[in-house]
């Protein structure tokens, strides 16, 4: 499938799965994030989106664990997939709120220990002034990574190609990478 068939294919389940949420929570500008992520995976890869991420559920038929509430505990499962499936790689889509919570850094540390090959998707939204980073967390996420000796790629979350580019490369490290997708300002 195209990258483009897979951006419209996300953009379609995102409109029905808000059509029916008693709590909508829209995709928005992260569409092309989903669309290159998921299409950035093999197969057979897991795939750990959160709720809203879970339009990207129309790109995949297995490996998919449902989404869950808690981001930073969804890191742990992925480092956990990965290390009991050495030869696929695990995908977790998280924001900056899990950068402060220690499940995310207890994930960080597993992950560089078992040197498994698990991919943290970090979705950076610029925040406005009720919510600056500086408060949320003392260094960004590949700050973080590089601290614990993780690979890192920084890359434009609105570009499809890019976000498909970056997992494949992260996958194919076999080793655990961050990749910080940064979004426009709104």
């Amino acid at each position: 499938m195209s990258l483009a068939a897979a951006l419209e294919r996300v953009r379609a389940a995102d409109r029905a799965l808000q059509q029916n949420a008693e709590l909508p929570l829209p995709l928005g500008n992260l569409d092309a994030l989903v669309a290159g992520a998921v299409s950035g995976l093999d197969p057979n890869d897991w795939w750990l989106p959160g709720l809203r991420e879970q339009a990207g559920g129309a790109l995949r038929d297995r490996n998919v664990v449902p989404p869950s509430a808690h981001p930073a505990l969804r890191a742990l499962v992925a480092v956990g997939l990965a290390a009991a499936n050495p030869e696929q790689a695990a995908l977790v889509h998280l924001g900056v709120g899990s950068l402060s919570d220690g499940a995310f850094h207890e994930a960080l540390n597993l992950a560089a220990l078992l040197r498994v090959n698990v991919v943290f998707l970090v979705a950076v939204h610029p925040l406005d002034g009720d919510a600056p980073l500086g408060r949320q967390t003392a260094a960004s996420a590949a700050d973080l990574a590089r601290a614990y000796g993780i690979g890192v790629q920084v890359v434009d979350a609105t570009d499809a190609a890019a976000v498909q580019g970056a997992v494949r490369a992260a996958r194919d490290d076999r080793g655990p990478n961050v990749i910080e997708a940064r979004l426009p300002p709104r």
